[in-house]
């Protein structure tokens, strides 16, 4: 029966990176969607909005996700997610500096009731990270944030696609609340990530 209540639901989730060169969310999107069956519905520099058949579901599950790389600005709709993304890149130099910064931004737009999941980026076992789980794990809970973490390899396109399919599914079992839903249409117009 609850199979029934989650077919054809909306997904919407905000997603951060730490290095929007290297591991913008968009591009980490676009790997998922090279590798599953998908219909584009709009495509922006900061959003993809595409429709799929999640495992064990039937209907099709519009899914849209907003990249928020200009965290001097207040989105709207930032609040009405499933959950958000987290990319931290574990080998950049100035990582630790960008999510103080990510995590500053997310205590004061953000809805921290919702999870966020935080996956640390990697290119090789052997590479030098400059921040480490056990770091990130202290700045979320000194936040209080509900989190889940992951270390993926960002060379390998499974773990990219099985990680997103996790955050798929957790949002599939936790929807938007449907308080806003009047919002939702007004918030179309003033440029909100919102456009179903």
């Amino acid at each position: 029966m609850s199979k029934q209540k989650v077919k054809g639901e909306k997904i919407q989730i905000v997603a951060f990176s730490t290095n929007e060169t290297d591991h913008n969310p968009n591009d980490l999107i676009n790997i998922y969607l090279e590798n599953n069956n998908h219909l584009i519905i709009k495509k922006t520099s900061l959003a993809t909005a595409f429709t799929t058949t999640l495992p064990n579901t039937s209907k099709q599950t519009k899914i849209m996700i907003c990249s928020v790389l200009n965290l001097t600005k207040e989105y709207t709709g930032i609040n009405d997610v499933n959950c958000y993304l987290l990319y931290v890149d574990l080998e950049k130099e100035d990582s630790k500096q960008k999510l103080d910064f990510i995590l500053n931004y997310a205590k004061e737009n953000c809805n921290l009731e919702k999870r966020i999941f935080v996956f640390g980026m990697i290119t090789k076992e052997n590479n030098e990270k400059y921040i480490t789980e056990e770091d990130i794990k202290r700045y979320l809970e000194n936040s209080q944030m509900i989190y889940q973490y992951k270390e993926i390899n960002v060379k390998q396109n499974k773990d990219i696609c099985d990680s997103l399919k996790e955050v798929f599914s957790f949002s599939l079992s936790n929807p938007i609340s449907n308080m806003n839903k009047t919002q939702d249409k007004d918030d179309e117009k003033d440029g909100s990530c919102l456009i179903f």
